[in-house]
């Protein structure tokens, strides 16, 4: 780990791979894994390399503090993984144990979520801050427009069911969080390796984003365990990984094709079938169809 330090570029020769940093510092070593995320460095110097994929939605997420809630809502909401479902749209909530892991409300937190469609040229609009700037795949914190801020709360008011709407004027600190598909053909190149979201990129509703990183690094370091050579190694990793991340990202698409802007036939065939609210509920973060 070099931390402080940007990737700039990463040469194969040979026996090893070197790492250059924006700094001009530069590091040899027998392997290279990026592990650097959705918007991976790596990843982009890789040939065919693949870029997220803008899934037609976004969510809107805050979290409130315990001792925030309003009584009512307290015991409507705080202790369940709740659901809320416009037409087209899903609003969920679920609380955080805090890290003293007492009963006392001074840390634990209730986070929201909510997913809204929102076409190519939305989203642009939704990632341009209040000096004009558009931001790429993302926008920090701070920067969303308060114009975009105050209609989606004018929207919740409107949609959400009435335990939720009594928090909606409590909601500060909002992320906003484009969602992204993201599948490559590959995860190791010589002597390279991709893992975690800079590979796969699965939509939230699958709820295995962590698990899928976990199980990236055991088969990784088990492979490189298992093979004198790490060019062999890389490659009996990837064999391994590469059909389980791919079915969790299509799993993903499956479950969030009811909340997108726009359809295919099959995207429509697929909200029809995973869109209901029973399914919903049956389905959301349920990763034993791997098995299957």
């Amino acid at each position: 780990y070099h931390r402080g330090k940007w990737l700039k570029h990463f040469e194969q020769v040979d026996e090893a791979v070197t790492a250059q940093f924006q700094d001009g510092s530069k590091v040899r070593a027998n392997l290279l894994v990026g592990a650097d995320g959705l918007r991976s460095t790596v990843r982009r110097h890789c040939d065919h390399a693949p870029a997220p994929r803008y899934a037609g939605y976004v969510a809107w997420c805050a979290a409130l503090g315990e001792d925030a809630f309003p009584p009512d809502a307290h015991r409507a909401l705080f202790g369940y993984f709740t659901f809320c479902l416009p037409p087209g749209e899903q609003f969920l909530g679920y609380p955080v144990a805090g890290s003293d892991r007492t009963p006392a409300r001074t840390d634990n937190r209730y986070c929201m979520v909510w997913y809204r469609p929102a076409a190519e040229d939305e989203l642009q609009r939704l990632l341009t801050d209040q000096n004009g700037v558009t931001h790429m795949m993302t926008i920090p914190p701070a920067l969303i427009h308060r114009a975009a801020i105050e209609a989606m709360r004018a929207a919740a008011l409107r949609l959400v069911a009435p335990q939720f709407r009594a928090l909606v004027p409590r909601m500060t600190d909002v992320l906003l969080q484009p969602i992204y598909d993201l599948e490559s053909r590959h995860m190791a190149f010589g002597r390279v390796v991709m893992v975690g979201d800079a590979a796969f990129v699965a939509r939230p509703h699958v709820g295995a984003g962590l698990v899928k990183a976990a199980d990236d690094a055991a088969a990784l370091a088990a492979a490189l365990d298992s093979e004198a050579d790490v060019v062999a190694a890389l490659r009996r990793f990837e064999a391994e990984r590469q059909p389980v991340n791919r079915r969790i990202v299509v799993r993903g698409r499956e479950l969030g094709a009811h909340l997108q802007a726009s359809q295919t036939a099959a995207e429509h065939a697929h909200s029809a079938r995973h869109g209901t609210p029973a399914a919903i509920l049956a389905e959301s973060a349920r990763v034993d169809f791997l098995n299957a």
